[in-house]
C-alpha cells in the first residue's frame, strides 16, 4: 500500500503532471490537423470527381489550328503574386485590327507579346466605345465560397472565356464563348442568346486562385464584353465578377514595349509559328502556297567559271532607261516599267472580290467583245438570250493573264506581275541546254526544272531574261543556273539566222552572290515594330545561313525600347547601331548609315518598319542589283486592316520606292540621299531619288515580290505624330 501511494504521488508530481498535458496539447493539435487536410483532400476529390466531363473535354475553337502550333512548357515560371495585386487584373488592346473573330486575332503579327496598351480593370466589363480592336483580359479569380460555379459572356462580336484549374496558366479549358465565324454577337448582359455562351458547371475552392483569360475582337457597334457567374443553385443569377475576386498576373506599371517575358503564352494565346506561311497544308490565298521561288538559295550556285567560254557574249544594251537630260521633278515613276514572270508566281490577289473585273478590262477583246459571254461558242446556233436548259456549248481555254500588258499593274492594283507564256520561255530554255550539253564538262547537264524565268522587253533594244534552271549531273547533284541572257527573236526563214531566235551573255551584267548586303532601317519609337523587325531578320538569317548580310539601324532617341540591346541579344550575322537626337528625319537617317559602309562594292538595301520579309529576301536584293548598271526596287502588298501574312489579300504599293537595293557605289556617284532639300521634312525623298537614279542611266528593276507584306497600320504614336 505505501509503494502504491508513492508511485501515484510521483506520478501527480507538478513536473510530470506538466509533461503529460503537453504531449495531450500536441496530440489534439495533431488530431485537428489531420481532419483539416482530410476535408481539404475529400472536398479535392469530390471536385476531381463532380466536374462535368465536357468540361475537361471541351475542344477549343480551332482546336487544331492551335494545337499544331503551341506545346505547353514542360516547366512553367510565374511570377510572384503580391497581395497588392488584388483588385483589378491586366488588360492588353491591339489596335488597328480590322477583324471579327478570335482566329482573326491570333494571327495578328503582334499579338500576344506586342500589344499597344497596357492597363488594368477592376471588374470584368469592358465599353470602351472605340473601333476596329482585340482586347486580351487575363490575372486571377479567387472565389469566396467553395462551390459549383458557372460562367457566362456576351459581346458585341466574337470572344472566349478560358479557366485553368489552379493558378497555372497550363491547365487553361474553353469555357465558353461568343460565335466563331465573326458573325455572331449578344446584347450587354444578354447570356442565353448562343448555348456556348454558358458554362457547364465547375467546382471552384475558397482561398484559391485560378488563372483566367477573356478574348474579345471587335470591329463596329457597341463594342462590349462582359464575364458573370454565379453559384449553380436555384434562384441564383448571373453578376458580373467583380475587384474583391479578382487579381492582376503581374504588374506592369514601368514595362518598356520590348519587355515580354512576364506575358503569359498559352494554349488561348500564343504567337503563331513564324513560318506558318510556308507550311499551311491549304491555303485560301495562292500566294500562300509553297513555290520553289521561296527557298532558291537552298540550291547550290552554279559558279561563274564553270560557265566560262560557253555563252557567246555581247555588249551589255540598258533595258528601259531615261534617255533625257534632265527629267522633271518626280516623273521618275513613269520610266519604270515592270518585268513579266514565269511560272505563275500567284502575286494576284485571284482570291479577292474587290475591283476583281478591272483586271478582265484590260484586255481590248474581252472588252470590246462583251465580256465572257463571247467566249461561251453554241454548238446548236441558237440564241443565247433565249432560256434552253439543254443548250450545248462548246469552251476553249483562256489565259487571261497572256494577254495583259505589264501596264496593267499600274492600272489594277491587285493583279500581281504579268505572267509570261510557255512559248515565250521554252525557246530561250532549249537554246541555253542545248549550248551546255555541246560543251563537254557540261554536256551530261539535264534539265531538272525551270525555277524562275523574269522578262523585260524594250522595243528595238530587245529582251533580257534572268533565267534560273535546276540542273542536275551525271552524279545526281543538284545546281542552279542563275543568269541574264540577251534574247532576239530572228526573222522566220533567215538563211542566215535559221534558229528561231539569237541569245547572248551581256557583257558585265551579271549578280555577285558574294556581295554583302547592309539592311538599313531608319526608326523613331515604334518599339513593338522595331523587335518584329528584328525578329524578321533573324528568320532571314535562322533559315538562310547567310553570313553575308549586316543590319543598320538608326534610332531617333527611342524611349520605349532598348534597340542596342535588343540587337545584341539578337541572333544576326552582323549589326550597327547608331543613335541621333531631334526631330526624325528619314533622308537624314539613311544618309548616316549610306557613311558608315565602307566598302563601296557593297549593297545597301533601305527598308521600312511594319513589313513581313519573305526570307530570300537578301538573295533577291543580290541578283537584281548589277554594279553600275541596275538597282532593284521591289513592290510591297499593303494588306488590308484585319489581314495577316497568313493569308495575305492587300493591292500593291505601285507608287513607293522607300525599299530599294543600290550598291554602295552607284549611291555615291548618284549623290546619295538629298539631305538639303529634305532638311526639315520627309515625304517625296524616295521620288526624288529615283528621279537621279535613273538620270544617271541606272536600269530600274521592278516586281511585285511575293510574301513582301506591309501590315495595316494607323499612324498614331509613329515618327513626330
Amino acid at each position: 500500500m505505501k509503494y502504491f501511494l508513492s508511485e501515484l504521488s510521483g506520478f501527480f508530481s507538478y513536473r510530470k503532471l506538466k509533461n503529460y498535458v503537453v504531449i495531450l496539447v500536441l496530440s489534439v493539435l495533431i488530431f485537428v490537423i489531420y481532419l483539416a487536410f482530410h476535408g481539404n483532400y475529400m472536398e479535392r476529390k469530390d471536385f476531381i470527381k463532380n466536374v462535368p466531363r465536357e468540361s475537361h473535354q471541351q475542344q477549343p475553337i480551332d482546336d487544331e489550328f492551335i494545337k499544331q502550333e503551341f506545346e505547353e512548357p514542360d516547366n512553367e515560371s510565374l511570377p510572384p503574386w503580391r497581395p497588392e495585386h488584388k483588385g483589378g487584373v491586366n488588360m492588353h488592346v491591339f489596335e488597328d485590327w480590322c477583324a471579327t473573330s478570335i482566329l482573326q486575332l491570333r494571327k495578328n503579327v503582334l499579338y500576344p507579346l506586342y500589344p499597344h496598351v497596357r492597363t488594368t480593370i477592376k471588374t470584368l466589363a469592358i465599353y470602351p466605345k472605340s473601333t476596329n480592336y482585340g482586347v486580351r483580359i487575363f490575372g486571377y479569380i479567387h472565389p469566396n465560397v467553395s462551390g459549383e460555379y458557372i460562367f457566362a459572356i456576351s459581346s458585341d462580336k466574337n470572344s472566349e472565356f478560358w479557366l485553368s484549374s489552379n493558378e497555372s496558366t497550363k491547365g487553361l479549358r474553353l469555357q465558353a464563348y461568343v460565335g466563331k465565324t465573326g458573325m455572331e454577337w449578344a446584347g450587354p448582359g444578354e447570356y442565353g442568346k448562343f448555348a456556348s455562351q454558358i458554362s457547364k458547371p465547375v467546382k471552384l475552392l475558397k482561398h484559391k486562385q485560378y488563372f483566367f483569360e477573356v478574348l474579345l475582337q471587335h470591329n463596329e457597334g457597341v463594342d462590349h464584353v462582359e464575364v458573370a457567374w454565379r453559384l449553380n443553385q436555384r434562384n441564383s443569377i448571373f453578376t458580373v465578377i467583380t475587384s474583391e475576386y479578382l487579381s492582376l498576373y503581374v504588374n506592369e506599371t514601368s514595362v518598356l514595349a520590348g519587355d515580354t517575358d512576364n506575358i503569359p503564352q498559352t494554349v488561348a494565346s500564343h504567337e503563331m509559328h513564324p513560318d506558318l506561311i510556308y507550311i499551311q497544308r491549304d491555303p485560301v490565298v495562292d500566294m500562300a502556297r509553297e513555290d520553289l521561288r521561296d527557298y532558291i538559295f537552298q540550291i547550290p550556285l552554279m559558279n561563274d567559271s564553270y560557265l566560262k567560254n560557253i555563252f557567246p557574249q555581247c555588249n551589255y544594251k540598258p533595258i528601259n532607261v531615261f534617255d533625257g537630260a534632265q527629267m522633271q521633278r518626280f516623273h521618275g515613276i513613269y520610266y519604270v516599267h515592270y518585268s513579266r514572270v514565269y511560272p505563275n508566281d500567284h502575286t494576284r490577289q485571284a482570291h479577292s472580290a474587290v475591283d476583281e473585273m478591272c483586271f478582265y478590262n484590260q484586255d481590248k477583246v474581252f472588252k470590246e467583245g462583251g465580256g465572257f459571254v463571247q467566249y461561251l461558242k453554241t454548238v446548236d446556233g441558237g440564241e443565247k438570250s433565249d432560256l434552253n436548259w439543254e443548250r450545248s456549248i462548246n469552251v476553249n481555254p483562256t489565259d487571261f493573264n497572256l494577254n495583259q500588258p505589264t501596264v496593267v499593274i499600274h492600272t489594277c492594283k491587285r493583279v500581281g506581275n504579268a505572267i509570261l507564256s510557255e512559248e515565250d520561255v521554252m525557246p530561250v530554255v532549249d537554246a541555253v541546254m542545248n549550248k551546255l550539253q555541246l560543251t563537254e564538262h557540261t554536256s551530261e547537264l539535264v534539265l531538272k526544272r525551270i525555277v524562275n524565268v523574269e522578262k523585260r522587253v524594250d522595243g528595238d533594244a530587245g529582251g533580257r531574261y534572268l533565267l534560273e534552271l535546276e540542273l542536275e549531273d551525271a552524279k545526281g547533284q543538284n545546281m542552279l543556273l542563275s543568269r541574264y541572257f540577251h534574247v532576239t527573236t530572228n526573222k522566220e526563214g533567215s538563211p542566215e539566222l535559221p534558229e528561231p531566235i539569237s541569245f547572248c551573255s551581256p557583257e558585265d551584267f551579271s549578280w555577285n552572290p558574294a556581295a554583302r548586303v547592309h539592311v538599313i532601317l531608319p526608326v523613331k519609337k515604334q518599339g513593338r515594330w522595331v523587335i518584329q523587325f528584328i525578329r524578321q531578320m533573324e528568320k532571314v538569317y535562322r533559315v538562310t545561313k547567310d553570313e553575308n548580310f549586316n543590319v543598320i539601324i538608326i534610332d531617333y532617341s527611342s524611349d520605349d525600347v532598348d534597340i542596342h540591346k535588343a540587337l545584341k541579344k539578337a541572333n544576326l550575322p552582323s549589326f550597327q547601331y547608331r543613335r541621333l537626337e531631334g526631330t526624325f528625319l528619314k533622308t537624314t537617317a539613311v544618309q548616316t548609315a549610306i557613311e558608315l559602309i565602307e566598302d563601296e562594292n557593297s549593297i545597301l538595301f533601305t527598308t521600312d518598319l511594319h513589313l513581313n520579309f519573305p526570307v530570300s529576301i537578301i538573295h533577291m536584293v543580290r541578283k537584281h542589283c548589277v554594279q553600275g548598271k541596275m538597282i532593284f526596287a521591289p513592290a510591297v502588298m499593303r494588306l488590308d486592316c484585319g489581314i495577316s501574312a497568313h493569308d495575305p489579300t492587300g493591292f500593291w504599293e505601285i507608287d513607293g520606292y522607300g525599299l530599294i537595293g543600290i550598291y554602295k557605289s552607284d549611291m555615291d556617284r548618284i549623290g546619295g540621299m538629298n539631305t538639303k532639300d529634305f532638311k526639315d521634312k520627309w515625304g517625296g525623298e524616295d521620288w526624288e531619288l529615283l528621279d537621279r537614279i535613273l538620270e544617271n542611266r541606272l536600269e530600274v528593276e521592278r516586281l511585285n515580290l511575293r510574301n513582301f507584306l506591309h501590315h495595316h497600320h494607323s499612324k498614331r504614336g509613329m515618327w513626330n505624330n
